[in-house]
């Protein structure tokens, strides 16, 4: 996930389901890696971390956890691109899906949450309020912001990408 000074966000999850001797690792994290090459250990000992997303101002970063418990958290970015006051943003869990998992995450110009996991897309209020549940012919994996007005979220799935056009417009790709 890129930020607008350059930099990269990505996430190490899922140690838990690898040979112990396989990672290089102990522990599940969140790091950045600086314009100059340095990695940073931005947030270590995460459950499962997954998907990442930034609010429009990129004050805040999102951290969508895939288990155990399903859920996503909302940290404050603080000007060193370090980040602060790890809080709990969405509960994600569903007791009558039975495919997907919180993962793939984009937010829209007005701050709106979309994350895909069990039954759909699922679509947060910028203060964490559950709006609803984008359903889908299949279970989604991960989705974008496409076009050239960044209006129509892609989806992917295990056999297909959908479509959805949306009334307002995703946070941009970052440049650098």
């Amino acid at each position: 996930m890129g930020k607008s000074d350059g930099s990269l966000y990505f996430t190490n999850p899922g140690r838990e389901r690898l040979d112990p001797a396989q990672v290089d690792m102990a522990f599940n994290s969140v790091h950045r890696i600086r314009l100059d090459g340095t990695v940073d250990l931005i947030i270590p000992n995460f459950d499962y971390p997954n998907g990442l997303a930034f609010s429009p101002d990129e004050s805040v970063l999102y951290v969508a956890n895939t288990r155990p418990g399903q859920y996503i958290m909302a940290y404050d970015v603080n000007a060193d691109g370090t980040v602060s006051n790890g809080r709990h943003f969405g509960d994600m869990s569903s007791e009558v899906a039975t495919n997907g998992v919180p993962d793939g995450m984009k937010v829209d110009m007005e701050g709106r949450v979309y994350c895909t996991g069990p039954d759909g897309c699922w679509v947060f209020s910028p203060a964490g309020d559950l709006i609803g549940i984008i359903h889908l012919p299949e279970f989604p994996a991960n989705c974008a912001w496409g076009g050239p007005d960044r209006q129509t979220m892609f989806f992917t799935s295990n056999t297909s990408i959908y479509s959805l056009r949306m009334k307002t417009p995703g946070t941009p790709i970052p440049r650098a």
